[in-house]
């Protein structure tokens, strides 16, 4: 069985990336990949099955930051039930959005991948039902842990909070935003989104 050359491994991952930044995935070319990298088609399908394995490489250490990110989330969100402090909550709320807007700029080009260039590829809809889960799990919880007797219409306007969230990380990879910029856009967004929480526990809905 013929080894793999490693060394072709870092030019046909950049080839890759630049080829589906510049193109989308559904656009993009493995034929145009390989003659970015310098290398044969086949030495892509030797390394990776399909333009579509190939996009999923680019992005898995990505994915897995924002699975941790999730997990450690989870951990701060807990502490509430130690304390029952609602300002507790809302900071967990405040570091959660820090840490993703810290992961975003950490894996840039990884972001927009999956973000804007995935249509048409098996990642498509990964953030989308990361964020779907999020949501489910930050219900299950609020029901449980703050309000037993919360509303469906307070949980409706939970899911909306958090979907107006989600949403601004596609549009600050969208619009090209600097990460000081983004902290700028995310402090005056926080503030609307802190005022939905205040009004949802603290006032009279």
């Amino acid at each position: 069985m013929a080894h793999k050359n490693h060394e072709l491994d870092k030019p046909i991952i950049e080839a890759a990336k630049t080829e589906f930044l510049q193109n989308g995935f559904q656009s993009a070319s493995i034929k145009n990949i390989a003659k970015r990298a310098g290398v044969t088609t086949g030495a892509l399908y030797t390394r990776y099955k399909g333009k579509d394995g190939l996009f999923h490489s680019l992005i898995e250490d990505f994915l897995q930051a924002l699975d941790e990110e999730r997990k450690d989330n989870r951990k701060a969100y807990m502490k509430y039930c130690v304390d029952k402090n609602f300002d507790s909550f809302l900071n967990s709320i405040e570091k959660e959005i820090a840490g993703y807007i810290d992961i975003l700029f950490k894996h840039y080009d990884e972001s927009k991948l999956l973000l804007c260039c995935s249509k048409g590829s098996s990642v498509e809809t990964i953030f989308s039902e990361m964020m779907k889960n999020k949501v489910s799990e930050t219900k299950t919880f609020i029901k449980e842990n703050i309000d037993l007797s919360i509303s469906k219409m307070k949980l409706d306007l939970v899911e909306l909070l958090m979907n107006q969230q989600f949403n601004a990380y596609t549009l600050i990879i969208e619009k090209g935003y600097s990460k000081d910029e983004t902290i700028e856009y995310i402090k005056i967004l926080g503030e609307f989104i802190g005022a939905g929480w205040e009004k949802i526990f603290r006032g009279s809905l």
